[in-house]
């Protein structure tokens, strides 16, 4: 295997992809090895340079007119072909002045600051910091340079940093963003961080290996940076996992795309490389060394099932000649035992054991030596199904249970509780399925016994929804609707009037994050909660962003004032979980979230239908309301705020799984009477609330806006709600306005 960075790379057995840069003109670079789908084309006219001992180069005078692009979600190039490991690495010189880019990023009021920034140089990858606002998904990688400060010129010298999404459609996503970049202040093993400040060559390289997760940085062969995620003190979700079903961003190499959206057109060169780029390869293999002796490499030992056999093979690096092991201290759990010949943990769990440690020690034939304390966890084998997705009147039904840590096969039962009309239980498989007669609620208690005669058993709900909830319809009494489906997860019409001014987009730069969810029919937007991939309508306006906020006018039909006698504002919602899926440990509580309307964050525009558990009795997020007329807020329509308005049993009230629910909010003005329903079951009704009739005649300059509580008129970046508070954590499906009071029949029928 080669090693040595001093010289133009040679294709080998561990060579994924390599680019000589070779061909000196033209708009192609073809892959040394020969793979024809790896051939790069420049987005615009390609251009050359030369260097000495190398040949020709690729060179990029900082635009996106110069990018050498390759194919999107090509198994080679987003990396999963290098299932152990991988080493990323190029020859780069940055010739540019720097200090011209990211400022911008921080200035929310649209004017162009570009000068005092950061320097920031994309060597390669396929995500793309959203900067092309692509229409497809996004879960890639990069690899770039950029100062560890802003401002920063090229003179304050360049460090490498790295970048790892995982697929969006995780609930939350692993993105290493945070842990990887040159600003982050663990990890570094060289006093200057191994920055360059210079217009030479240098080598810049990227190590990753899955059994440790850890990452390691290095500039002209010096080790500059190690990195073991997850990094302490962070999220445990924060670590590279190969999980990106497609990736829609093209490979790039020396820039990426920029939009041409009129929104974005300043800065069109940011983080385009200026300069030149030379013998870019990736390899599956860790190509450099990391350590000069003897170290037991530093994996987490994957949990053991009781009863389940076990074996773990541990590893060491920098031996010289063969390794034997010995424990030194501890011991592994009854029924496990430690080969010192071969380094390995085999055998079946006896008993359950939680964080046991051990020490291991290794010995080299050099007579070099290393330890480390692993911790082995040995669990019970358990069910780990939690809620069942809501089943339909009348339409099929099937849902699989899952276990973990059970010895197959399993054997099932319903131990108490009754299924409905039309469903049965499979005993074998351990699913749920059948096509349910009647809308109910069926409480469930279910066992599964595995073949060591371990069980675990788990009280479950089944609810079986009205049929007529199953699809919302764009029908004579609707005056919005929106379904989030069609190919573009970019741009969502209004499916009844279709008009350009109730359009949403996103509010920020972020791809499609729409998903598929048991229990829905489709795929609909998913967010972690930090408020920076909601949706907004986009309205009468088109331009940038300073003339955006002066000129933009509300809706009339996303304020409900074309409802003039009544009204049913519909949602389907999915809650991510009683903790935000983003930020460092703890993790905040989501307690409350927006999940449409044009109420922001500055307390502006009309209405919100939000989700909260705040005062919950066993926190059940339920839905609530606020509206606000001209000269009063009507705030805490909420069944927990206001409790006695509450028309239900509790547990009817509230959602404490992470499974689809239909949430509404119904009005009529003859009345003055709200009610709010769950499932098709009115849980919540209060008439003249605040003892004041309810109008609607409010005007205000604020969006329509689902998952995220604005903050000021927002297209693609402006005043999205990053990390504030109200944001929605989960996933919202189709929502619906309509004229009339769809489900008045059911509510009179419950009372």
């Amino acid at each position: 295997m080669s090693s040595d960075w001093t010289r133009p790379f040679e294709p080998d057995d561990h060579t994924v992809a390599l680019y000589h840069f070779d061909e000196g003109e033209g708009n192609e670079a073809h892959d040394a090895c020969g793979d024809p789908e790896l051939t790069l084309r420049s987005s615009g006219r390609a251009l050359w340079g030369s260097r000495p001992g190398f040949g020709s180069t690729a060179r990029f005078e900082r635009s996106d007119g110069q990018l050498r692009v390759g194919p999107a979600n090509n198994d080679k190039l987003r990396l999963r072909t290098c299932t152990e490991e991988w080493t990323i690495e190029a020859w780069v010189r940055y010739t540019g002045p720097g200090g011209k880019d990211r400022a911008q990023w921080n200035k929310r009021d649209g004017t162009d600051s570009r000068e005092g920034g950061c320097t920031y140089a994309f060597i390669c990858g396929t995500e793309e910091e959203g900067f092309s606002l692509p229409r497809g998904m996004r879960g890639g990688w990069s690899f770039w340079l950029r100062n560890g400060v802003t401002p920063g010129t090229r003179e304050d010298g360049l460090i490498p940093g790295v970048r790892y999404m995982g697929w969006v459609g995780r609930d939350p996503n692993h993105d290493t963003s945070s842990a990887l970049g040159p600003t982050a202040s663990f990890g570094w093993l060289a006093e200057d961080r191994g920055r360059f400040g210079d217009t030479g060559w240098h080598h810049v390289a990227w190590q990753f290996r899955y059994r440790d997760q850890m990452n390691w940085l290095l500039v002209d062969g010096k080790l500059i940076r190690q990195v073991q995620l997850p990094v302490p003190g962070q999220v445990s979700h924060r670590i590279i996992v190969s999980d990106a079903e497609r990736c829609d961003i093209p490979f790039c190499v020396g820039g990426v795309h920029h939009s041409r959206d009129p929104v974005i057109t300043a800065g069109l060169e940011m983080g385009n490389m200026d300069g030149e780029i030379d013998e870019l390869r990736i390899s599956k293999v860790m190509r450099y060394p990391v350590t000069e002796r003897l170290t037991v490499i530093r994996q987490r030992l994957p949990d053991a099932g009781l009863g389940i056999p076990y074996e773990v093979r541990l590893g060491a690096e920098a031996a010289s000649g063969r390794v034997s092991w010995a424990m030194t201290e501890g011991g592994l759990p009854a029924g496990l035992a430690f080969d010192a010949d071969t380094g390995v943990i085999r055998g079946t769990p006896a008993e359950a054991a939680e964080s046991r440690q051990m020490t291991i020690g290794a010995r080299d034939e050099d007579g070099a030596t290393d330890d480390h304390a692993f911790t082995l966890t040995v669990r019970r084998g358990r069910l780990v199904t939690e809620s069942l997705p809501p089943a339909y009147a009348g339409a099929a039904y099937r849902a699989a249970l899952s276990t973990e840590h059970m010895a197959e096969p399993l054997a099932w039962d319903v131990v108490s509780g009754a299924l409905p009309a039309g469903v049965s239980f499979d005993g074998q498989a351990g699913c749920v399925s059948g096509t349910p007669v009647e809308p109910g609620r069926c409480p469930l208690t279910v066992r599964v016994t595995d073949a060591n005669g371990s069980s675990d058993r788990r009280e479950l709900l089944l609810r079986v929804l009205p049929e007529h909830l199953r699809v919302m319809a764009a029908d004579e009494h609707a005056v919005v609707l929106y379904d989030w489906q069609g190919p573009d997860g970019r741009l969502f019409p209004e499916r009844v009037r279709g008009e350009r001014t109730t359009t949403l987009t996103y509010t920020n730069i972020g791809g499609d994050r729409r998903l598929r969810w048991p229990g829905r029919e489709g795929r609909f937007p998913q967010e972690t909660g930090h408020g920076e991939h909601g949706y907004a309508n986009i309205g009468t306006e088109w331009g940038s962003y300073p003339q955006a906020r002066a000129a933009y006018e509300s809706v009339p039909e996303l304020d409900l004032k074309t409802c003039t006698r009544e009204w049913t504002v519909e949602a389907w919602v999915r809650r991510g979980g009683p903790w935000q899926g983003y930020g460092d440990v703890p993790l905040k509580r989501f307690d409350y979230g927006h999940v449409c309307g044009t109420y922001d964050s500055r307390e502006q525009g009309v209405w919100e239908l939000y989700l909260s558990d705040l005062n919950s009795p066993d926190a059940g997020m339920a839905p609530g309301v606020h509206f606000q007329s001209a000269d009063h807020t009507w705030k805490d329509l909420h069944p927990w705020m206001r409790p006695g308005g509450i028309v239900a049993e509790r547990e009817e009230v509230g959602i404490t799984d992470t499974e689809w629910h239909h949430i509404a909010w119904q009005y009529g003005y003859a009345e003055d009477e709200h009610e709010l329903f769950l499932d098709g079951t009115p849980i919540w009704r209060m008439r003249n609330a605040d003892g004041r009739r309810l109008v609607n005649d409010r005007e205000h300059d604020c969006q329509f806006s689902v998952i995220t509580r604005l903050t000021g008129y927002a297209k693609y970046g402006g005043g999205f709600n990053y990390h504030g508070w109200g944001n929605f954590f989960g996933q919202i499906g189709e929502i619906r306005i309509s004229r009339v009071r769809r489900y008045r029949a059911q509510a009179e029928a419950r009372t």
